[in-house]
């Protein structure tokens, strides 16, 4: 049990209840070594009796088998209809109960060594007969058996509750209830973060959060076992270390998870977890570790909560709003299962609006791209474009019958390959290239020149949006080479860690005024579309450079973090 007071006295203070009291902890106790554990208990001399300060001597106190008593003064006596109880709890070991020298209770079989022992069930309490509980002093006594040790939780880290039976059962399935509502809200999170981590290209906060919901199951889920399947006292040890382990994994996890939820640097990952073990490590015991863990979390994840609401960061009103909640429920002895309900209420709710913000952006995008087809088709296929073609073959006609077919045949796989893939929002980047060849075909026959495309490192295998090299080529075409009767087009991919990059420059001549890129339709088509298929992964630039024109489509992988 833990006890909390330090006192010189010889003779302790006693517990005092009445009929007004729901229930306390008893306090205040006496040890005297136990020399005849196999034998009815014997009257040790008062000057035997010392006082029990275990926070001041715990290896004293350790294996072996002890006597503890306290004295309980009862003010009135109770009615007959108001049955007291005993509620023994993390009692890591076997004992008998004994009020004024009488045994009343047993749990497990008292030993005098390893195999002798044998330890009683986790689930144990026993109600005071009325015929005991009579007004005055008593002295209850604790025969303790403790030779099994698993673990650093020795057995008078546990505590002993007297009170009303039936009101002290209450809470105690009011506290299972509540181990049970909190597993189930939590279950449907962890299942549905963990199908999005893997659904959405492995988002890491996705992940992060599903290991947090885990972890606080995994804290009900251990409370829940002895209630669920028949447990001895020494399943303390079990959860003694499953807790250490849940409390460390929680205070580096969750402000982790806000890192990766606010795009902040990942850096500060490695400055959260070295804190949480300093501390972990250096500044918590037994008694106070989860105490302090607690508070360690919060305050990490409220100076991160802090510092997203002044970077104006989505869903950080939301997330600080939940953090709020997460104190009060500290204030309230309400901390771990407090702090994790409102985190996963408020994170889901956040999540659920990133899921209504992006479906909406993917309808506009949807009805942008419609009216950007419409217009494309409009631009390629139309009469001025027909026009101009159609007077280039009539001239080639008159001159050269056969190049007047070629060119008819490169119009037709244009208009053919264009109505096939207008609608499509990926295709193949080979079929893009095969496109711009057409197009710089017709352009030749009709200009009379020498156009050319040539390609460098392109991976066949990769896909991007239909006909954006193909604007970026007419509209070279059309700006500069209206003095020249040659030209070479080159497409380069760039492949790095975190994106591929198509470099598109041609060997044009253009004027001063056409440097800063361009504005027109064609670019806003290309952004469209790269919006469209790569949701704020893309970049694009276009410019003069110093052999001609240079254009730039960057598309960032899907984990790059374009805010780090």
């Amino acid at each position: 049990m833990v006890i909390n007071f330090e006192i010189t006295a010889t003779e302790p203070p006693h517990n005092i209840i009445s009929s007004l009291n729901k229930s306390f902890y008893l306090d205040y106790w006496q040890i005297v070594k136990d020399t005849d554990p196999k034998h009815p208990l014997r009257n040790y001399p008062e000057s035997s009796w010392q006082l029990f300060q275990p926070t001041l001597d715990d290896d004293g106190y350790t294996e072996g088998n002890w006597l503890i008593r306290t004295k309980i003064v009862v003010k009135d006596s109770a009615s007959n209809k108001v049955i007291l109880g005993l509620f023994p709890f993390n009692f890591v070991t076997s004992y008998e109960i004994y009020w004024d020298g009488i045994k009343i209770a047993q749990n497990g079989i008292i030993g005098i060594n390893k195999t002798d022992e044998k330890a009683g069930a986790y689930n144990f309490n026993h109600a005071l007969s009325p015929n005991f509980v009579t007004r005055g002093e008593h002295t209850l006594v604790f025969r303790i058996s403790n030779h099994n040790n698993y673990s650093s939780w020795k057995w008078f880290y546990g505590y002993i509750v007297l009170g009303k039976y039936d009101s002290l059962l209450q809470r105690i399935a009011q506290l299972y209830y509540q181990a049970f509502f909190i597993t189930g809200i939590l279950f449907i999170p962890f299942l549905f973060n963990l199908f999005l981590y893997i659904a959405r290209k492995q988002k890491i906060e996705h992940l992060l959060f599903s290991i947090i919901c885990f972890i606080v199951i995994l804290d009900s889920v251990t409370y829940l076992v002895p209630i669920l399947i028949e447990t001895k006292t020494t399943f303390v040890y079990f959860q003694y270390y499953v807790y250490q382990l849940i409390t460390l994994l929680f205070t580096f996890l969750l402000p982790t998870f806000f890192i990766y939820l606010f795009s902040f640097p990942k850096k500060i990952i490695g400055i959260i977890i070295v804190t949480t073990l300093f501390i972990f490590l250096l500044f918590t015991n037994i008694e106070n570790r989860f105490n302090i863990m607690t508070l360690t979390v919060l305050i990490i994840s409220s100076i991160i909560t802090m510092w997203a609401l002044y970077k104006r960061r989505e869903e950080s009103a939301i997330i600080f709003i939940g953090i709020i909640a997460a104190w009060a429920a500290y204030y309230f002895n309400f901390a771990f299962a407090g702090l994790a309900t409102t985190m996963v209420i408020c994170t889901s709710f956040s999540i659920a609006r990133q899921f209504a913000r992006k479906e909406n952006a993917e309808r506009e995008a949807q009805l942008k791209s419609a009216r950007l087809e419409n217009e494309l088709l409009k631009k390629n296929i139309n009469p001025h474009f027909v026009l101009n073609t159609l007077t280039s073959i009539i001239a080639w006609l008159r001159k050269d019958s056969g190049s007047a077919i070629k060119l008819i045949e490169a119009l037709a796989d244009e208009f053919r390959m264009i109505n096939q893939i207008s609608t499509l929002k990926q295709i193949p980047i080979s079929q893009e290239i095969d496109l711009c060849k057409a197009h710089l075909k017709i352009m030749s026959y009709r200009k009379g020149a020498d156009y050319k495309l040539e390609t460098i490192d392109i991976d066949e295998k990769d896909t991007i949006p239909p006909m954006i090299f193909h604007t970026l080529i007419e509209n070279g075409i059309t700006h500069g080479y209206e003095n020249k009767i040659a030209g070479t087009f080159k497409l380069q991919r760039i492949k790095n860690s975190n994106s591929t990059k198509y470099v598109l420059t041609n060997d044009g001549d253009f004027n001063p005024e056409d440097s800063k890129g361009s504005t027109g339709f064609g670019a806003k088509y290309i952004k469209g579309r790269l919006e469209e298929s790569y949701p704020n992964k893309w970049d694009f630039t276009s410019s003069k450079s110093d052999e001609g024109w240079e254009s730039i489509v960057e598309i960032k992988d899907a984990n790059a973090n374009i805010n780090s």
